[in-house]
């Protein structure tokens, strides 16, 4: 059985002041959060201990299914772990291969509104689809075409209400749509710097309108794309170092896996930087290369801190 472990403090938010599209926020101690969140009280850690065969190794993705379940990508030990809303072992799957049910470095991993898990298969190029209890169902099979040549080092990945998945690929530098029959559709992004470029781009999130977040993260920035792949905007470049993971709240925050400066920086729905937390605090609460994160309900907040091979349990204070 998992045991959580309670910090029994308040987080302090702080980061050097910082401006963001003309305006400054906070005085001359940081940024702060507007009333709308106050904090991030650190409610507990999955990954103290181990989680069925091993520790937690390098993980990289999170999920949360409709029924709180969390699914993990323990990336060092090329598997799926699943935990209760508690954080308590549920089950795993995986190991290293390339058959079914076996991965290769897997990195990022979505949840649809039914029974599908979906886990990016990173060095094996492909996308799993296992069902909640971490049964194989396929392999996702996409095929070739003019403007499609294959995935060649997928990361990212987010699924619409309708079904639809979008994959980021590290090696085009862009973003795959696919239909909800897994059918090829459209890309955008590709390499570069102007607004509608991207570099390495890594997590995904798509809110409830359709419009796709990702993670730029060699251009230190979020953008934003519409579901036709429209850029609509970008935002975090004076604030973001190699951001890894996006995720957006019911209330509109933007939060942001801000890997490079080991923080978590949260956005209002305009782009504006809030708050910046996890630089130089001491004790458990510190993080180390965050990857991914996952708002769950109105007051929880899930953070992959993938440098210190665990999950952070943080409480959204309002």
């Amino acid at each position: 059985m998992r045991r959580m472990r309670c910090l029994p403090f308040f987080l302090v938010l702080c980061c050097a002041c910082m401006s963001f599209g003309g305006k400054q926020r906070g005085g001359e101690n940081g940024l702060h959060l507007e009333e709308k969140v106050k904090g991030l009280n650190p409610v507990g850690i999955i990954g103290d201990r181990k989680l069925g065969s091993a520790s937690l190794y390098l993980p990289i993705g999170i999920a949360v299914d409709p029924l709180g379940n969390i699914f993990i990508t323990d990336t060092g030990n090329d598997r799926v772990v699943k935990c209760d809303g508690e954080g308590r072992f549920l089950a795993e799957a995986g190991g290293f291969g390339w058959g079914s049910r076996e991965f290769n470095r897997p990195a990022y991993i979505a949840t649809d509104n039914g029974l599908n898990i979906y886990v990016v298969d990173a060095q094996n190029k492909r996308i799993q689809r296992l069902d909640r209890s971490l049964n194989f169902v396929s392999t996702l099979e996409i095929r070739e075409q003019n403007d499609f040549l294959g995935l060649g080092l997928p990361q990212g990945i987010g699924i619409t209400f309708s079904g639809e998945i979008l994959v980021s690929d590290m090696e085009s530098d862009q973003v795959f749509k696919l239909n909800s029959f897994f059918e090829y559709e459209r890309s955008f992004g590709g390499f570069g710097e102007s607004e509608t470029g991207l570099r390495d781009p890594k997590g995904i999130f798509v809110d409830r309108d359709g419009d796709v977040y990702v993670a730029d993260s060699q251009n230190s920035r979020i953008v934003v794309f519409d579901s036709f792949g429209n850029t609509l905007r970008s935002f975090g470049e004076q604030v973001l170092e190699d951001p890894n993971g996006v995720a957006v709240g019911k209330d509109g925050l933007v939060y942001v896996a801000n890997s490079g400066k080991n923080s978590v920086v949260v956005f209002d729905p305009d782009g504006n930087a809030l708050a910046e937390y996890g630089k130089s605090i001491p004790g458990m609460a510190n993080l180390s290369r965050p990857t991914d994160l996952k708002v769950v309900g109105e007051s929880q907040l899930l953070v992959v801190d993938s440098g210190n091979n665990r999950i952070l349990i943080f409480e959204l204070l309002r």
